[in-house]
């Protein structure tokens, strides 16, 4: 089921144009936090988290929860096109 859920994610990221790594970027600056503490915070190696930010991969979706959680924010808001 999980392989189904990341498949779908990185289907939407590449057919519709979702930035996850520039809003992932937006959401860090805004707490004004640096890569290192995210990744510590979540358990992650930075470099995977420099990788979610500049493209390179994506989170699957437990990740992505995690992310939401850690910003306070849903994960609409990740995916979304127009993060404000």
């Amino acid at each position: 089921m999980r392989e189904v859920v990341d498949k779908k994610i990185n289907q939407l990221m590449n057919e519709s144009g979702f930035n996850i790594a520039r809003n992932l970027k937006v959401l860090r600056k805004e707490k004004n936090v640096t890569q290192k503490e995210v990744a510590r915070h979540l358990n992650i190696d930075v470099t995977t988290l420099s990788h979610y930010e500049t493209g390179i991969r994506m989170p699957d979706i437990d990740t992505l929860i995690a992310l939401a959680r850690y910003y306070d924010t849903d994960i609409n808001r990740i995916i979304s096109n127009n993060l404000e």
